[in-house]
């Protein structure tokens, strides 16, 4: 194992994460601008071939872990910045223009005036930075370092002055023993997603970026123009200012490749039973309009509806719902569940976000490559969506990406594992039942319910109108379910369910599990179970 620490001289990071558009600090610093920063190094140093051969050496590992603390990210201003310089005009012109008394400061300008300080033009810049707790970041990988490469790479490391903007000073060196990663290369949608590179980005780097090249490339139209006269120069000359002009844009380099990132997975004791859906949960925050949790249906649907106009067709069965032929899908499909702030101090039911529940029998790759234009936009940077409904709500989800984000959005609050639980929007029954039996006779309905979603049977299931955790509203000012085929109203009411054993969530029972209702939470107090 080795790693390559590196150390945010100024406290912060100075780097676009959306590129051009500079909107948007980057944090933690991607593989590929670490690599590029090497890179970079060698290629305005000598070149050093033993150098040469470890950066080839190093392109061809695996996507190395990252080791990085949590950062803040400061406001976006814009600020105006000296342009470059501008060209004085020839001898002849500026004599003229100095030598006419009714010359205008627009005419002085055109002449060359503009390169005096104060007539400078000025461009719009902003310059994006995080401001991470800790300003030491390690890459990390499993390999062990060849001792031929060992010392180039040490050479390397004390190369390199600044990582992203030219303003970000490092220092950077090669370490044998590097921390615990806090972010690992994972498989299905992650919360990150960033630059890694693979074998021949050195090559590409050297043959796309490098300077030599562009500087032969100017020095041919040169020769080409001094040597020609009239029309032909004059073409030669505007050929040679185009390339110039977009000299800038062909130095930057384009992404290799994506990785997806996400915190380490802990590996669990014992197998535990779960349902049949998978609890690593598509977070996503929300925004706008407070929304209380009886808001659930129209949420889900509203979402449902967005994800479904978003995703490029032929939508699989798993994403919509529906079979082939267009007729109800009988496996599991994806479940739209709400994210309230419940069961704590204060808590007072408004959503915070939403997730998407996806069956276990999809592979998360192809999880990962179904949504992942709708989580996320060109810069892998999460996708802004915006849900209206009329007159109840106009809100905006997109994917949940901090270190941190609010108790509410972080999945093990809602998948457990735990032998109780409790209902948080209201379990709907299949059938309704009267009678002097029944409140037994559906709470056998719901530990069938808890059956069909792939659970083992409860042990114990009680029904009532108030729910387990503070915040959550009784079950009767949640709006009914409709009945398709005859348009009668589903009865609902929340629920305990304990089991003989853990089981891990998400918990969804009922008829209206894919549409956020019977969505249970663990029922824990202190370190254990209220069972």
């Amino acid at each position: 194992m080795f790693g390559l620490g590196i150390d945010y001289l100024n406290g912060w990071a100075m780097a676009a994460a959306d590129g051009p558009k500079k909107e948007r600090a980057e944090w933690p610093p991607h593989p590929d601008r670490v690599f590029m920063a090497l890179a970079a190094a060698w290629f305005e140093t000598d070149q050093d071939a033993a150098e040469g051969d470890a950066i080839r050496w190093l392109e061809q590992l695996k996507p190395p872990g990252i080791a990085a603390s949590e950062t803040e990210f400061r406001d976006v201003v814009t600020s105006y910045v000296p342009a470059n310089d501008v060209e004085l005009a020839g001898r002849k012109k500026l004599d003229g223009v100095l030598a006419n008394p009714q010359s205008s400061l627009k005419d002085l300008k055109a002449a060359g005036l503009t390169l005096a300080a104060e007539f400078r033009p000025r461009q719009e810049r902003s310059f994006p930075v995080a401001i991470p707790h800790d300003p030491i970041v390690h890459l990390i990988w499993n390999e062990d370092l060849p001792n031929v490469h060992r010392e180039p790479l040490t050479r390397l490391c004390g190369k390199v002055v600044s990582i992203g903007h030219s303003a970000s000073f490092v220092q950077m060196w090669l370490t044998d023993s590097p921390p615990v990663p806090t972010l690992v290369v994972r498989d299905g949608v992650t919360r990150q997603r960033l630059r890694v590179f693979k074998q021949g980005r050195l090559d590409y780097l050297s043959r796309t970026c490098g300077r030599k090249s562009h500087i032969t490339r100017v020095d041919d139209l040169w020769t080409q123009e001094q040597a020609a006269t009239g029309a032909p120069r004059n073409k030669l000359k505007k050929s040679r200012e185009t390339y110039l002009y977009g000299i800038v844009e062909r130095l930057r380099p384009n992404p290799w490749d994506y990785a997806g990132y996400d915190k380490p997975l802990a590996e669990p004791a014992k197998k535990i039973q779960g349902s049949i859906f998978d609890p690593r949960l598509v977070i996503l925050s929300l925004s706008g309009k407070r929304l209380l949790l009886p808001a659930t249906l129209r949420l889900t649907e509203a979402l449902r509806g967005a994800l479904m106009a978003g995703t490029q067709s032929p939508l699989p069965e798993w994403l919509s719902g529906h079979a082939l032929d267009g007729g109800r899908s009988e496996q599991p499909h994806v479940a739209f569940i709400p994210l309230p702030f419940v069961g704590r101090e204060h808590a007072d039911g408004r959503l915070l976000g939403v997730a998407l529940a996806l069956p276990r029998s999809v592979s998360q790759p192809e999880a990962a490559h179904v949504l992942r234009h709708w989580l996320r936009n060109e810069s892998e940077l999460p996708r802004h969506h915006r849900l209206f409904d009329g007159k109840w709500f106009e809100c905006a989800v997109e994917l949940e990406t901090g270190e941190s984000p609010s108790w509410s959005l972080r999945p093990e609050i809602w998948t457990g594992p735990a032998r109780a639980w409790a209902s948080v929007t209201p379990v709907v029954l299949d059938r309704h039942f009267d009678g002097k039996d029944k409140w037994n006779r559906a709470a056998e309905n719901t530990k069938d319910a808890c059956e069909r979603v792939g659970l083992p049977r409860p042990q114990e299931v009680l029904l009532h109108t108030v729910s387990m955790f503070e915040g959550v509203p009784r079950s009767t000012d949640f709006p009914c379910l409709i009945r398709k085929k005859d348009g009668g109203r589903m009865h609902h009411a929340h629920a305990v369910i304990v089991f003989e054993e853990d089981v891990e969530g998400p918990v969804l029972v009922g008829a209206g599990r894919y549409r956020g209702y019977g969505l249970c939470r663990p029922l824990l107090q202190g370190d254990g179970d209220h069972a």
